[in-house]
């Protein structure tokens, strides 16, 4: 069939050689790149074949216009920086008198947001004559140029910057079109910024310049200025218009959403369309970008659609699209697919999509390719076989999944889709747990024995699993033993436990057991939880001390010691602590130490009579046992009184006379035990006068002797000074 092809594509395409110039098509991009550098780019797709190799320009001018009153800013000149062919779509279908060759132009420009701000935005263009003499849908083709347009945003929006790239087209076709056949091609775009995209089919621009002047800056026309929009249209002949580009059933049209060209013509002929894609970014326009192209349409032997069909395996009818197949893990879960093509030694290959998931848990195996109706008894049909694994979760839904048989011919593959909808159904029971013994609350004793056996069980024999959880403990550190044994429709465990239990809170142990189910659609883990309640006979403990329970004044400075005793005959564990009575302990200067144990506990406590308990008048302590079992009895407390008597300055007032004669008595002028610290005074010093106000001794000792030495008998005053408060007095000497 491509032998006859080809032949019939060189004639036809002969009539296309003479007089023929070479744009066949192209855009514009403007890419983000930093700052405020931007690539811009035409892209311009030259006839291969037909093209004056002459005719292509090493380097092109664009111009840059402001929408708002279509002001000139400037121009930029780029050169070619890449060349590459155009592909077909099926390479085996390509002739040589069609090939496209794309030419790549870019240069880095700078867009000033002091300049590029307008909210209205901005386009740039490039003209260029001439078109193809052979298109047949315009008015004097060979006349007709091509402008090259492209919109894009200001660079800066409410003082902020504003980036944006134009979207990217997909590469444009290089294959032709037969007549009557369906064509379609994907003209779709991405978009880096994420911005939503439409497409249309435009009337393609012509501009202002011809074939005699194809460009701006020609020699001869360099004073030429280019010309702002509106640029005229190229002019359709009579049976074309923006709406029918290319005659046909239906004529070529592109999907607003998807950016998919479909046609199927009815004549043969070379034909200009244009499409335009328009970006949006929060519903509002911001851009465009507008390709113009040309489609090749031939007349191409005919092409015959492959046939697709599936049946169920154990079946005998076909599957009737729309039916929804129902399948369940136990089920047969595989369908067989045939696939054969009317034509004649046609290759032909079958591909399964899907639809509404993404899933892959299903295989295509068999044969999913080969070439079928080459006589002499070669095979007709091809068999393929989908399966779906065993545990495909459709989420209670119906997916559809896409079964395609495709050929091999010109110039575009025909195909033929079966959908398939299916469910994956599961009709599970719910498995049982139960224990022996059956009750959920279970009394003992400490240090009792105990066993309890678990059952699992599954009418489905689903594979089955026991596992067990202490609630807010470990099992085995509390010295409980589970173990299980799992498998298709059953499972066993087994508890044992002597009971433990050291405190209140281990009094109730809670163990959940855990059935879990292993099936595509497993039911919810059954659960079942027993309580333990341990008991235990107790004697309450004793609390005691080395010191009576009562209250104790203290003088200032004072210590002050005590020693605590907890005894228990049970050898429940033992702790003490002490606690003041609407303070802390080390605020006050007191200390605890106690050592913890099995039937006994002891504690030292220790305090030296200070000012701070002074202030409070009487502070109590309380000394408390805590019994660590599982019922315990209430906590003994002994409780113990302090108040701290503060000596008063004229307790102290010493003798009025002294006798320093060396005789061992009265030798000295003193006041014994003269504290320090009178809480609200503190010794600070004491001076000794003689009648004329001459001090004659001094001391910041409150211990001071003076042995009046050095001066003569007599009456002298003295001044003692504790700060806030000072006391005077008078002494005599007599020797």
């Amino acid at each position: 069939m491509r032998q006859r092809l080809l032949l019939m594509l060189v004639i036809v395409l002969c009539t296309f050689s003479a007089n023929a110039t070479h744009i066949v098509g192209g855009e514009f991009e403007l890419e983000y790149l930093s700052g405020d550098n931007y690539r811009l780019t035409l892209n311009l797709y030259f006839d291969q074949v037909h093209g004056d190799p002459g005719a292509l320009d090493p380097t092109i001018t664009v111009n840059v216009f402001e929408k708002a009153g279509n002001r000139w800013l400037g121009q930029v000149t780029m050169s070619i920086k890449a060349q590459s062919n155009v592909p077909y779509t099926n390479i085996e279908c390509a002739i040589g008198e069609l090939q496209t060759r794309k030419i790549v132009y870019y240069e880095t420009i700078v867009l000033n947001p002091q300049v590029f701000n307008h909210p209205d935005g901005y386009y740039v263009t490039w003209e260029r004559c001439c078109r193809n003499e052979t298109i047949n849908n315009i008015v004097a083709p060979e006349d007709a140029a091509q402008t090259f347009y492209m919109e894009f945003p200001a660079v800066t929006k409410s003082g902020q910057a504003f980036r944006n790239s134009s979207p990217k087209l997909f590469p444009p076709l290089s294959d032709y079109a037969c007549v009557n056949e369906l064509f379609y091609f994907d003209f779709s775009g991405s978009d880096a910024d994420g911005d939503s995209l439409a497409y249309d089919m435009i009337t393609p621009l012509n501009g202002f310049t011809n074939a005699a002047m194809p460009y701006y800056g020609i020699p001869g026309f360099e004073n030429i200025a280019p010309k702002p929009a509106p640029y005229p249209q190229i002019e359709w002949l009579p049976g074309y218009s923006t709406g029918i580009q290319v005659q046909g059933n239906p004529p070529i049209n592109i999907d607003n959403r998807t950016g998919r060209l479909t046609m199927r013509p009815t004549k043969t002929g070379l034909y200009v369309f244009g499409i335009r894609v328009q970006e949006f970014r929060n519903k509002k326009k911001i851009g465009e970008v507008r390709r113009d192209f040309q489609v090749l349409v031939l007349n191409c032997p005919t092409n015959q659609t492959p046939k697709v069909t599936a049946r169920e395996q154990g079946k005998n009818t076909f599957y009737n699209e729309g039916e929804v197949l129902k399948l369940t893990p136990t089920g047969n879960r595989c369908i067989d697919v045939f696939f054969t093509d009317p034509d004649l030694s046609e290759f032909v290959v079958l591909k399964a999509i899907p639809v509404n998931f993404s899933a892959t848990n299903f295989t295509l195996s068999g044969a999913l390719q080969g070439v079928i109706n080459q006589g002499g008894g070669a095979q007709e049909t091809l068999k393929a076989t989908l399966c779906f694994d065993d545990c495909f979760d459709t989420k209670n839904k119906v997916y559809m999944l896409d079964l395609i048989v495709q050929d091999d011919g010109c110039s575009l593959p025909r195909q033929d889709t079966l959908r398939v909808s299916y469910k994956m159904e599961d009709i599970n029971n719910i498995p049982t747990l139960t224990t022996n013994p059956v009750d959920q609350v279970i009394n003992l004793d400490r240090g009792q024995d105990f066993e309890m056996d678990v059952f699992g069980r599954d009418i489905d024999l689903d594979s089955l699993s026991l596992s067990a959880a202490g609630e807010g403990f470990d099992m085995t550190a509390v010295g409980m033993v589970f173990t299980s044994t799992g498998g298709k429709g059953a499972a066993n465990g087994n508890l044992k436990w002597t009971a433990v239990c050291n405190s209140e809170e281990e009094a109730v142990r809670r163990v959940t057991f855990r059935l879990k189910e292993d099936d595509c659609f497993p039911s919810p883990d059954q659960t079942k939880t027993i309580e333990f309640r341990i008991t235990a006979p107790n004697n309450a403990p004793t609390l005691t001390s080395d010191k009576a329970p009562i209250l104790y004044e203290l003088n200032l400075n004072e210590p002050f010691e005590a020693n605590l005793f907890g005894d228990d005959i049970d050898l429940d564990p033992l702790q003490l602590t002490a606690v003041g009575d609407g303070f802390n302990l080390a605020d006050l200067g007191m200390t605890f130490t106690a050592t913890p144990g099995n039937g006994q506990a002891r504690g030292v406590f220790n305090l030296i009579a200070n000012c701070q308990m002074a202030e409070r008048d009487v502070v109590r302590v309380n000394f408390i046992l805590d019994e660590q079992t599982c019922n315990p009895a209430p906590e003994p407390v002994l409780s113990m009184e302090f108040k701290v008597k503060v000596p008063l300055l004229r307790d102290f007032i010493p003798a009025n006379i002294f006798t320093p004669n060396g005789d061992g008595l009265n030798d000295f002028f003193e006041i014994p035990n003269l504290p320090s610290d009178f809480c609200t005074a503190q010794f600070a010093s004491i001076k000794v006068f003689n009648r004329w106000g001459k001090e004659v001794y001094f001391s910041a000792q409150n211990n001071f002797k003076w042995d009046g030495k050095g001066v003569n008998d007599g009456v002298y005053f003295y001044l003692i000074d504790f700060g806030s408060t000072q006391y005077k007095g008078s002494v005599t000497i007599v020797r």
